[in-house]
């Protein structure tokens, strides 16, 4: 029996020394493959760090290549916008300016300063300034008819009828002179008429 306890003892001796081994190997197999995987880990993290500073410059380099593209076409825009207020501003000048000179232009009499005025707010749609202008217009023109009526009204003497007027004279009457010259001496005047 005893034989049979050494043999039991070294059996179990053999066989703790043999899982004691194994043991050894598996442990030392484990943090080789330990090893193994926390260096594919850093690996995969400087790649997924590397894609990621990738995926970070093609992005910036879209946003300028658009931040370009979007400037361009501001600035396009704001270069048709600039155009397109000069057209216009030309027009609207052409416009007062033609209609300024059919209103000097057409024995109307009208100023220049006047036919300006009138002509740019027609041009604007601007009634009220149009009224305005034509009313200043008819006042200057009035003014300026009396002033003449004046200045040509030969002085009639009072109480004498022998008054006398030159043809000249009598062609640079207004009507109102005519009319008058017409009462006061209607044989002269239609003498005048006649010829």
């Amino acid at each position: 029996m005893a034989n049979e306890l050494e043999n039991t003892t070294e059996t179990t001796e053999t066989s703790t020394k043999q899982n004691s081994e194994q043991d050894t190997v598996d442990l030392k197999e484990l943090q080789k493959q330990i090893k193994s995987l926390e260096a594919e880990r850093d690996k995969l993290k400087q790649s997924v760090t590397s894609a990621s500073a990738d995926a970070s410059k093609w992005k910036k380099q879209f946003q300028d290549k658009l931040s370009a593209e979007e400037k361009a076409k501001q600035e396009q825009d704001e270069a048709t916008a600039a155009m397109q207020k000069e057209l216009e501003t030309l027009r609207n000048e052409r416009n007062i300016a033609k209609i300024s000179g059919a209103l000097v232009a057409n024995d109307i009499g009208m100023d220049a300063e006047i036919a300006n005025a009138v002509a740019a707010a027609m041009n604007a749609g601007e009634t009220d300034k149009v009224l305005d202008g034509i009313r200043q217009f008819v006042i200057t023109h009035d003014k300026a008819l009396k002033e003449s009526a004046i200045r040509n009204n030969p002085t009639l003497p009072c109480g004498k009828t022998n008054v006398t007027v030159t043809k000249e004279q009598f062609d640079a009457m207004g009507y109102g002179e005519m009319v008058e010259f017409k009462q006061t001496n209607p044989e002269l005047y239609n003498e005048y008429m006649n010829r």
